[in-house]
């Protein structure tokens, strides 16, 4: 069996202009110098709206896929969806355009924006991984809403036969029965929790952040990993999370969510 690993992170930008949000610049320095370091293979955004690309600036790492942001029939310009890849590793990434759209389904505030997934390929020395970006549905009361966009990104998934990483912002309540569902759901389809996995069911949405107004903590930002279809050889590429951690410092906090940051272990048989 050989194996291979990538560094990745996944962090709800928070990334509206003021009055919708506070301090986008400075939180967004903040987040350019974590990202310049060179930690990460793959880093997945939510939440980039209204110029938040370019105001990130250059972080030493590479925008990717962006190509199928303008693909006919597809409204994702403004899906508020991005990927970084590290500059060495952006020649082996491109758009799975089948895996680019936006929902059918939103609700209230949700309805003026094209929240979807955003696809990308990433070549490793064991085969292709397909990592799946995605932002469900906000609001503990819209539960039904996040269950019909997740089913659309399980029925989306459902001939993919690369292994999986779908990470980002997926706004489920674990004390609401049907975000429990959905959860669920996930787990029927292949899908394995990374945090959970490890015993690390960390929250991500604190009420000890300076921007959030809850009283209560919430694990909204999650990854979840798929493997791969056996092949006509009879081999399998597995994906198994080494580490899963919660960055946390509320002394300069990158946004009102809190990032997550994954070592994943790619195994061929």
């Amino acid at each position: 069996m050989t194996t291979a690993t990538l560094d990745m992170m996944t962090l709800n930008t928070w990334g509206f202009r003021w009055p919708l949000a506070r301090h986008r610049a400075t939180r967004f320095d903040r987040l350019q110098r974590h990202l310049s370091e060179d930690q990460y293979d793959v880093v997945l955004l939510q939440e980039l709206w209204a110029g938040a690309k370019t105001a990130l600036g250059d972080t030493g790492m590479v925008w990717t896929g962006e190509d199928a942001q303008t693909q006919r029939g597809v409204r994702m310009v403004e899906s508020g969806l991005g990927v970084k890849v590290r500059r060495g590793l952006s020649r082996s990434v491109g758009a799975v355009r089948e895996l680019v759209r936006s929902f059918s389904h939103h609700r209230g505030w949700d309805r003026v924006k094209t929240k979807g997934i955003f696809s990308v390929e990433v070549q490793t020395s064991q085969g292709p991984v397909t990592f799946v970006n995605t932002h469900l549905q906000a609001q503990e009361n819209q539960a039904r809403i996040r269950r019909t966009q997740l089913d659309e990104v399980l029925e989306a998934l459902d001939q993919t036969r690369t292994p999986v990483v779908l990470a980002g912002d997926f706004n489920l309540f674990d004390r609401n029965a049907e975000d429990r569902a959905a959860a669920a759901s996930l787990e029927r389809h292949g899908f394995r929790d990374a945090s959970l996995s490890l015993d690390r069911p960390d929250a991500t949405y604190l009420s000890a952040n300076p921007y959030v107004p809850e009283r209560d903590d919430h694990r909204f930002d999650r990854i979840y990993l798929r493997d791969g279809a056996r092949g006509t050889d009879g081999r399998q590429t597995r994906l198994t999370a080494e580490s899963v951690h919660v960055i946390v410092d509320h002394t300069a906090p990158f946004s009102d969510h809190e990032a997550v940051a994954a070592k994943i272990r790619i195994e061929r048989d």
